[in-house]
C-alpha cells in the first residue's frame, strides 16, 4: 500500500464516520441547535463516555478473536 492509498483509506473511513453522523447520528443526537452531547448533564456525559468506551474494547476483542483464528488457520495452512 502506498502513502497516497492510505490516505485515500483514512479518507474514506472518514466519509463513512461522516455518513453515519448526518445518518443514524443525527436521528438520535441532533436536536436542531446542538448535538445531545453538548447539553447533556456532565454526569451522564461521563456515564455515556465510559459505556462507549467500553464498547471498543469489547469490538477490539472480537477482532482479536477472530485474528487469532485467521492466524491460526494461516499456521495450518503452512505445515
Amino acid at each position: 500500500m502506498t502513502s497516497e492509498e492510505l490516505a485515500t483509506y483514512v479518507s474514506d473511513f472518514i466519509g463513512e464516520c461522516r455518513s453515519r453522523i448526518l445518518g443514524i447520528g443525527a436521528e438520535q443526537y441532533d436536536e436542531g441547535d446542538a448535538q445531545k452531547f453538548e447539553k447533556m448533564p456532565l454526569p451522564e456525559l461521563i456515564r455515556y463516555a465510559r459505556e462507549e468506551a467500553q464498547d471498543l474494547a469489547v469490538y477490539a476483542a472480537m477482532v482479536d478473536i477472530r485474528l487469532s483464528r485467521l492466524e491460526a488457520a494461516f499456521a495450518a495452512d503452512d505445515n
